[in-house]
């Protein structure tokens, strides 16, 4: 029998918005330029320079310059896909929360795999004015590292909504120098927001990245605003169809995506050694 009753706009929107929820780094990118993002496509981050700023004097004609144009190009590179076998589309569709649940196991997936490209991108930052390394495994010493990259963001005339993202190892050090949040507060427990320091929320991530290969091991943390980062991502396809090998259908959907760190003044990676 074919598949004749898959609704797909309600099975990609709602993937779509999962994902949206389940992303915790994604989430603290900029996101202005999603649309129609289609695999091995372009998306054009607009920018400009910064205008001279010169002394007037009346007796003297001003000097008019052109904007240096500071554009820069996003591709759409990533793509990831899921596909599993469902014994009735039909009845996946009309029992109350069976969609659902076939569709949380595919976000899950899919959102590790968006986050982790992120972190993968914030452990990339290896500028040395970008980089700060906590001294040891303290308290003391973590703190004085994410004190030092806020100030590093700071003197670069950081003022915009910021985040600091740590793994829990590093949360569980660092944890007694935030301001709590409510737990019932169910929307900064979406985000995976642990807490504030120093007018930053901080987010605690499974997915940051790890640098496992020398003789001091690292956990990549960072500071950063929301616009250091853009990322512009969109479910593509979700599509079911008759199984040729099995009495069953399937159900199968792709995600594609793009991420780039466009302004390196924007963020600080912080290098947390990991436990020996």
């Amino acid at each position: 029998m074919a598949v004749t009753n898959f609704i797909q706009t309600i099975w990609s929107k709602k993937i779509q918005d999962d994902l949206e929820l389940k992303c915790k780094l994604v989430d603290n990118c900029l996101r202005d330029y999603e649309g129609d993002c289609k695999y091995a496509q372009s998306v054009k981050i607009l920018g400009v320079g910064e205008p001279t700023i010169g002394t007037y004097n009346s007796s003297t004609d001003i000097t008019i310059e052109e904007m240096s144009d500071r554009g820069q190009t996003l591709t759409i590179d990533q793509a990831n896909y899921f596909a599993f076998y469902v014994d009735d589309i039909n009845q996946a569709q009309s029992v109350p929360g069976l969609k659902e649940k076939y569709q949380e196991k595919a976000v899950h997936g899919l959102a590790v795999a968006r986050d982790t490209y992120v972190a993968n991108l914030i452990k990339g930052v290896t500028t040395a004015a970008n980089v700060t390394t906590a001294a040891g495994r303290t308290e003391a010493n973590v703190k004085t590292a994410i004190d030092s990259a806020i100030v590093a963001l700071r003197e670069r005339n950081f003022d915009e909504e910021g985040v600091i993202e740590i793994t829990p190892d590093v949360y569980n050090i660092f944890k007694n120098q935030l301001i709590t949040l409510s737990t019932n507060n169910p929307e900064y427990i979406k985000k995976g927001i642990v807490g504030v320091y120093d007018g930053f929320d901080v987010i605690m991530s499974n997915n940051m990245a790890k640098d496992t290969s020398g003789a001091t091991k690292y956990a990549y943390c960072d500071v950063r605003g929301k616009k250091a980062i853009a990322f512009a991502g969109q479910i593509n396809e979700v599509e079911a169809l008759r199984s040729e090998k099995r009495f069953k259908d399937i159900v199968r959907g792709l995600d594609t995506f793009g991420s780039k760190v466009i302004d390196e003044a924007r963020i600080q990676v912080v290098k947390v050694p990991l436990a020996a």
